[in-house]
Order: C-alpha cells, then sequence, then structure tokens
C-alpha cells in the first residue's frame, strides 16, 4: 500500500506543490487545503502542481473539489499550472482545466513540467511588460501635467 505524500516549497515567481500516490477524494481535499495554506504564507500568484503515481479525477464537481480550488486562488490574476506523469492523468487535468476555465479560472494543463514552467513565466513577463508600460504611460501623464504647469507659468 503506498502513502499519499507531498512536498510544497516557494520558488522564485510561483508555489511548487509536488502531490505522490494520491488514491482518495479525501487526500485531494487534504492536499489543496495544504497548498491554500502554504500559499497565504507565501503569496505566490503562480502555482505549479505536479502530480505522480496517483489516481487521475474525473468527478471534480461532484466532490466539491472546485470550492477548494476557489480558495486556492488568490485572484483573477492566478494561474495553476497542472502536471501529470501518465496518459490518464494528463487526460484527468485536461478536463479539470477546461471546467475551471468555464468557471473563470485561469487553470492549464501540462505534460511537461518545463512547459508549464515556461506558461508561467511568460505570463509573469507579461505582466511585468503590462506594469512597465502603465509606468512609462503614468510618468508621461506627469511630465504633460508638469509641462502645461510650466508654459502656463512663462505666459
Amino acid at each position: 500500500m503506498n502513502i499519499m505524500d507531498y512536498e510544497i516549497s516557494a520558488e522564485p515567481g510561483f508555489l511548487r506543490a509536488k502531490l505522490f500516490n494520491r488514491e482518495t477524494v479525501d487526500e485531494t481535499r487534504e492536499f489543496l487545503r495544504t497548498v491554500t495554506s502554504e500559499n497565504r504564507m507565501h503569496r505566490r500568484s503562480c502555482i505549479l502542481l505536479d502530480v505522480r503515481a496517483s489516481r487521475p479525477i474525473f468527478h471534480v464537481e461532484q466532490h466539491g473539489l472546485f470550492e477548494h480550488c476557489r480558495k486556492l486562488f488568490a485572484g483573477p490574476s492566478c494561474r495553476i499550472a497542472l502536471v501529470g506523469d501518465t496518459k490518464e492523468l494528463c487526460m484527468s487535468h485536461d478536463y479539470i482545466a477546461l471546467l475551471a476555465q468555464q468557471q473563470g479560472l485561469n487553470v492549464r494543463s501540462f505534460r511537461v513540467e518545463a512547459e508549464a514552467l515556461r506558461w508561467l513565466q511568460d505570463r509573469r513577463q507579461q505582466d511585468r511588460r503590462q506594469q512597465d508600460r502603465r509606468q512609462v504611460q503614468n510618468d508621461r501623464r506627469q511630465w504633460e501635467r508638469r509641462a502645461g504647469a510650466d508654459s502656463r507659468l512663462s505666459a
């Protein structure tokens, strides 16, 4: 009999949560509660859920697992990447991601961890670019206000 185990670590820019030997829905709930608790401490908006040697879950809504997922999301900018080590787990993750997206959650399924990390990092870089653009716009507005004030003073 395999015993469920997990490892959770705060990485630069994301929370990594690895799950091993999960057999039951109750074990899934326990894992999601723990990941949620850890993410409250580390406040990461990107989460990598890497599931290994575990049974696939297809009845997500029936077991109320989306309620736990909603708690895991820190907000609309939160992204969760699901990775599985078997074809069945990947199919399950594809289904979970589809259901989550239909509910407005930003979840994607990947077969390879490197692809998941690239998606998480690309999204962070995109967010940074948007922040940079906002900063440039704010700087431009401040400059225009100053230029307008200076022209009124010299007139």
